[in-house]
């Protein structure tokens, strides 16, 4: 509001609500770079702070995404070590859990055999057991739909990997 003084010099008067109003409008600004900042850093999925590994290092271990996107591409990163082939082969056991909801779009490199049993699904790879660098396994996978998925991923020589993850709409 302007106000006219007796000299004829016109001021402007600080009302009560406009100090109110610029309050609630710098408020949102810094809610507003919080989010953006949450964004950037993964909170929302695909970032640093959302990217974990679960497991054993020098054994079997998987790198993943704890949140995700429903309809998102996405990707499980397996470290394996030769040690755990068995006759020539390397078996990765999923509970099924992980793989209701999901569509695999490819399996780097592919698996030799695939067997399902109740509960679980069973990949098989061609791995020499040798000793050598670690094996590497992609799994590319899109999710059907969201909420929380809890799930175990096991071979046999290794203790087993809990893949937990929410998967946003």
């Amino acid at each position: 509001m302007v106000q006219t003084r007796d000299d004829g010099l016109q001021i402007e008067v600080d009302r009560p609500h406009s100090r109110r109003e610029w309050r609630i409008e710098r408020v949102g600004w810094a809610v507003m770079a919080i989010l953006l900042a949450a964004g950037l850093l993964g909170l929302f999925g695909y970032g640093p702070l959302s990217q974990t590994i679960a497991g054993e290092p020098g054994k079997l271990t998987v790198t993943y995404d704890r949140l995700q996107r429903a309809s998102a591409p996405s990707e499980y990163h397996f470290t394996v070590a030769p040690s755990l082939a068995r006759d020539g082969m390397f078996r990765l056991r999923f509970d099924n859990v992980l793989l209701e909801e999901v569509e695999i779009q490819s399996i780097i490199p592919a698996p030799e055999h695939a067997r399902s049993g109740p509960g679980y699904t069973e990949y098989e790879f061609a791995m020499a057991p040798a000793e050598g660098p670690p094996a590497r396994i992609q799994f590319q996978l899109q999710q059907a739909t969201f909420g929380h998925v809890r799930g175990n991923v096991s071979a046999d020589g290794a203790a087993p990997l809990v893949i937990d993850q929410f998967i946003l709409p």
